[in-house]
């Protein structure tokens, strides 16, 4: 029952986030497409739990409401997303299949300019790469420890099988006391709390055994996108430059302990915690849909609804992993924009982007305004 239970948790965290983000991905689904719809469909988790928790917090409800609201929500999106790939997907599939026909020939050119010797080297550097990252896991597992944040943060994920309304007991003594505003807008452990409800695995388990495996994949699979997005070329010795790319980031992210506040080090040493989770996933995600962003702009293109909704579900996310990490992801999109106007004159871009920074807003609005 309990290896079952386990099974259910990893579908939940993958193979389900997966299907929700083909709401942002039309067409055929490729490698590429299914990394942007997995990771991009979890931080729609992220969102969505955001949106229903913090108001619940603060109308001083318990943790069991809290988990139906969300699995309420997790049905409706399924739903949805549901629906979206099996009835709408074939009226967009000839656009997808013309534009893999003329990039085609692109793609046969470079690989006719590859030598034998550039595709082994290839894969002796995806090899590299996989034993960076399986050195990677064993550092999380042997050592990590456990520092004054997780007697905070993971008392806060035990507390939640209470029936007492969230944020309102000291995780310390388990006494209650008043509203804990600053951590009650980030719950980020109470989603840590659903995950190990579903694992049936206790809360510290959860946070330190499941949720590395779960957040270390995906940096890395944000760090395939940015590399793709900034080294696709039409040269040859095209196909050693992702794995080399990678190998660096892992090369960083193996030596980035040269402070316990670098991402680096959140990654290897705090990946349960949400300030770990905005540092390697949300804030490289939000890069990722700037370069998109900056490249539609440069090549005059439309930008379509569900861009906007992922821009959206991306700044709400990160609302849920770090009080602050709202406000910063604000500043981040706010400086790219107005770079982007000064250098593409579209006054009609910043009025579409403001709505995706409504969350945050509102969140530093009740920061300031709660005791």
């Amino acid at each position: 029952m309990g290896v079952l239970r386990i099974l259910l948790t990893c579908i939940a965290v993958t193979a389900f986030p997966a299907l929700v983000g083909t709401l942002y991905v039309p067409g055929k689904v490729r490698i590429k497409s299914l990394l942007f719809s997995w990771i991009f469909g979890l931080l729609t988790l992220f969102a969505g739990f955001e949106v229903l928790c913090v108001p619940m917090i603060l109308l001083e409800k318990n943790y069991a409401q809290v988990r139906t609201a969300y699995v309420l929500f997790c049905a409706a999106l399924l739903v949805l997303a549901a629906v979206f790939f099996f009835l709408f997907r074939k009226s967009i599939a000839p656009e997808t299949k013309n534009e893999a026909a003329k990039d085609a020939p692109q793609k046969d050119m470079t690989k006719r300019g590859e030598s034998l010797w550039e595709r082994r080297f290839a894969i002796a550097l995806w090899i590299l790469f996989a034993i960076l990252v399986l050195i990677q896991i064993f550092c999380i597992f042997t050592l990590s420890y456990e520092d004054g944040d997780d007697s905070f943060y993971v008392a806060i994920t035990t507390f939640c099988n209470g029936e007492k309304p969230l944020y309102r007991t000291i995780p310390y003594t388990g006494m209650p006391t008043s509203l804990d505003a600053r951590h009650a807008l980030a719950p980020f452990p109470v989603w840590v709390a659903t995950l190990a409800e579903l694992s049936g695995l206790s809360g510290a388990a959860t946070a330190h055994v499941f949720m590395p495996l779960l957040v270390l994949p995906l940096t890395y699979c944000l760090y395939f996108l940015i590399g793709k997005k900034l080294l696709s070329s039409k040269e040859h010795g095209e196909s050693f430059r992702m794995p080399f790319f990678m190998c660096m980031a892992a090369l960083l992210v193996l030596f980035g302990g040269y402070s316990i506040y670098s991402p680096e080090n959140f990654l290897l040493v705090r990946a349960s915690q949400g300030k770990a989770v905005i540092a390697n996933v949300v804030i490289p995600a939000l890069l990722y849909l700037l370069m998109l962003l900056l490249e539609k702009l440069e090549n005059k293109e439309k930008f379509p609804f569900r861009f906007w909704c992922a821009m959206f579900v991306t700044m709400t996310a990160g609302c849920l992993c770090s009080t602050l990490g709202g406000i910063l992801l604000c500043m981040l999109l706010s400086i790219t924009l107005f770079c982007a106007f000064l250098s593409y004159r579209r006054l009609k871009l910043l009025i579409l982007l403001l709505p995706t920074m409504a969350v945050p807003l509102v969140m530093a609005a009740l920061y300031a305004v709660l005791p």
